[in-house]
């Protein structure tokens, strides 16, 4: 399974005393078997046991980010 995404922000939710982690300006996710390699849009690689995933979920899009400036410099202006 492959995701892509436009600088998102991911938040992973472990099986274990309910810690997550978050990865920000994720570009893509690949969950191959029990892998899961999340990928920044910097170049960095994050590798993870899906076993002990419990969760994943986008919590914030790059691209909503720039919609909600733009909202806010078009509001500004009138």
């Amino acid at each position: 399974m492959k995701a892509v995404f436009g600088g998102a922000t991911i938040k992973v939710w472990f099986n274990t005393l309910s810690t997550s982690r978050n990865f920000k300006n994720v570009a893509e996710i690949v969950q191959e078997g029990n892998a899961v390699l999340i990928k920044t849009g910097n170049g960095d690689q994050h590798l993870l046991n899906f076993e002990n995933v419990n969760m994943i979920e986008e919590i914030e899009t790059g691209m909503d980010l720039k919609i909600q400036e733009l909202k806010e410099k078009f509001n500004k202006t009138n």
